[in-house]
């Protein structure tokens, strides 16, 4: 599958500026395949690789035998043996493609990150560098959003639950269903007490359409208080408190357990 990163997600998991347009940039001339956002499953295409170097020696085929396939070192025993393994750090296939009424035949290469990080070092060139910096970022981004998606996956299912007590509290409480603005000052009760904001004002901080959801745009560790609220939360419905009274007891978990978090952030 190839993976690839919109400008939101890669905000959200507090990529700067620089490293944002050279994702994006890169991206889309050098894609990366990803299984199952594991680090450890990247696939480059060798020949877009190529590509983006500028086209070494001119000849794919004579580049990719000489930098990969054939590429030897000398060993700490004094012998010369392969730098790259077929299998372990590259895989290759054989391509048929229609070209004027006829079938074109090449052998292709899908490399591992490590070995699309080497080759392009081994380059010296400023788009060899360039090629190598945007491998180690994908690894780096791959694996914060992964950790985002561990946070804001059970969040979103926490929110649902949280929905579902509010909806049965009204019924105990005022004998009739929940309105939208009851779920809506629920959320923006824990929005409050995470960040002082509304969802409005996150909004609007974050440059956010009114129709989108503001949780996609937080950082995870935002998305993490959350979590635990909703939690908390959904608990304090059950035993029927009234809302000041659950602000007040959720605000003061909150504190307790993101004390630390607080505290760095004043500091």
């Amino acid at each position: 599958m190839v993976t690839k990163f919109t400008r939101k997600e890669l905000e959200r998991i507090g990529r700067t500026e620089e490293e944002i347009d050279l994702v994006l940039k890169y991206q889309k001339k050098l894609p990366v395949l990803i299984e199952n956002n594991n680090v450890e499953q990247f696939s480059i295409d060798a020949r877009l690789l190529w590509e983006q170097l500028d086209k070494p020696q001119g000849d794919f085929s004579h580049w990719v035998n000489r930098k990969i396939v054939n590429k030897v070192v000398k060993a700490s025993d004094g012998n010369k043996q392969k730098l790259f393994t077929e299998t372990v750090d590259f895989t290759s296939f054989v391509k048929t493609v229609e070209a004027e009424n006829t079938n074109v035949t090449t052998k292709e290469y899908f490399l591992t990150i490590d070995c699309a990080k080497n080759v392009s070092m081994m380059e010296s060139t400023e788009s060899g560098s360039l090629c190598r910096r945007y491998f180690i970022l994908m690894e780096q981004i791959v694996s914060d959003n992964k950790e985002w998606l561990e946070i804001r996956d059970p969040e979103k299912v926490e929110y649902k639950k949280m929905s579902e007590e509010v909806c049965n509290w009204c019924y105990r409480i005022w004998h009739r269903k929940a309105y939208r603005a009851d779920y809506a000052v629920e959320a923006d009760m824990l929005n409050l007490i995470v960040s002082g904001k509304t969802s409005q004002q996150l909004k609007a901080e974050y440059g956010v359409a009114s129709n989108d959801m503001i949780r996609d745009y937080l950082k995870k560790e935002h998305n993490e208080e959350l979590l635990f609220l909703e939690q908390q939360n959904q608990v304090l419905l059950l035993m029927d408190m009234g809302f000041t009274e659950r602000k007040n007891m959720l605000t003061k978990m909150h504190e307790v357990k993101f004390k630390n978090a607080i505290n760095t952030a004043v500091a």
